[in-house]
C-alpha cells in the first residue's frame, strides 16, 4: 500500500482495493459453474435475439409507424393504474413506517426487549422482494391492483422502517433533551426537535422509494397485479410489437419520474 497526502498535509496509507480480489474470485466461481451446469450453447441463437429486438421496436406486420405509436396512445389507462398502484403502496407504507421506526430507534426508545426485536421485523421485512409480496397477496385477495398496491406497501414499509430508524439514531439529541426538560413529554419532545430533523431526510426516503416502486411496478403486472406489465404479459408471445411499445412508454415514465424526484430531492437538501 503506498503513502498518500490529504488535502489538510495528513499523510495516510491508501486502503487496498479489495476488487482486484473480490473480481477474480467471481469470474474463477462463473467458470466453475459452467463446468458444473451442464449448457447447451448450441439452442442459444444470438441472431434469433436480433430478431426478436427488431420485431419490438418496429411495426410488426402489415402495421405502420403510425399503428405502433396509436398503441402507446392507448395504454393511459394502464399508465394510470400502474401510478396509482405505486404512490398509494408507497404513501401507506411509508406512513406506518413511522410510528415503527420511533419504537426501534435506541436512543428514542430505551427498552431494548421492545426495539431489537422490531428491528429484526423490519430488517425480515424488507428482505423479500415486491414480487414474492405480490404472488402471496394475490392467493390471499385475487388479481387486481389491491394485490399490487398491498405488496408494494409491504416492501416500503419494510425499507422506510429500516432507513428511518437509522436516520433517527443520528440525530442531535440536546433539544430533545432540553424540551423534555422542560415539562414536555416524549411526543411533544420528538414533534419539535426529531422530526424536524428527520421531515427533509424522510420525503426524500419516500420519493427514492416511490421510484424503486415505479419500476418494480412494471413486473408486478406481469404476475396479475395491474399496469402495464399485464400489457406486456398479453402479448409477450405472439405481438412483440406491441411488447417493444409498452417498454419505450415504460421508460419514459421512469425517466419523466425520475427527472421529478432527483428535482425534488435537490431542493430539500
Amino acid at each position: 500500500m503506498r503513502t498518500i497526502t490529504l488535502p489538510n498535509g495528513k499523510s495516510v496509507l491508501k486502503p487496498f482495493n479489495r476488487l482486484w480480489i473480490v473480481l477474480p474470485v467471481f469470474m474463477a466461481i462463473c467458470i466453475g459453474f459452467s463446468f458444473v451446469i451442464p449448457i447447451n450453447w448450441e439452442s442459444i441463437s444470438f441472431e434469433q435475439l436480433v430478431v426478436i429486438i427488431k420485431k419490438m421496436f418496429t411495426p410488426g406486420g402489415t402495421r405502420t409507424w403510425g399503428d405502433y405509436f396509436a398503441f402507446m396512445l392507448t395504454l393511459d389507462d394502464e399508465i394510470i393504474d400502474t401510478l396509482k398502484m405505486s404512490l398509494a403502496g408507497t404513501l401507506i407504507g411509508c406512513i406506518l413506517a413511522i410510528p415503527v421506526a420511533i419504537i426501534s430507534a435506541s436512543n428514542v426508545n430505551k427498552v431494548k426487549w421492545l426495539s431489537i426485536p422490531v428491528k429484526f421485523f423490519l430488517n425480515l421485512m424488507r428482505t423479500i422482494p415486491t414480487l414474492m409480496w405480490t404472488a402471496i397477496v394475490i392467493i390471499l385477495v385475487g388479481l387486481g391492483i389491491l394485490p399490487g398496491i398491498i405488496a408494494i406497501a409491504l416492501f416500503s414499509f419494510g425499507i422506510m422502517g429500516k432507513m428511518l430508524y437509522e436516520a433517527i439514531e443520528t440525530v442531535d439529541m440536546a433539544p430533545f433533551e432540553a424540551l423534555e426538560s422542560t415539562g414536555a413529554n416524549k411526543a411533544q419532545a420528538f414533534r419539535y426537535s426529531i422530526f424536524t430533523q428527520i421531515a427533509p431526510i424522510y420525503i426524500s426516503y419516500t420519493i427514492y422509494i416511490f421510484e424503486i416502486n415505479i419500476r418494480s411496478s412494471a413486473m408486478l403486472g406481469y404476475v396479475g397485479a395491474g399496469g402495464l406489465g399485464t400489457v406486456i404479459k398479453d402479448n409477450v408471445m405472439y405481438r412483440y410489437d406491441r411488447v417493444g411499445a409498452t417498454i419505450i412508454v415504460m421508460f419514459f415514465l421512469i425517466l419523466i419520474i425520475q427527472i421529478l424526484s432527483n428535482f425534488v430531492r435537490s431542493k430539500l437538501q
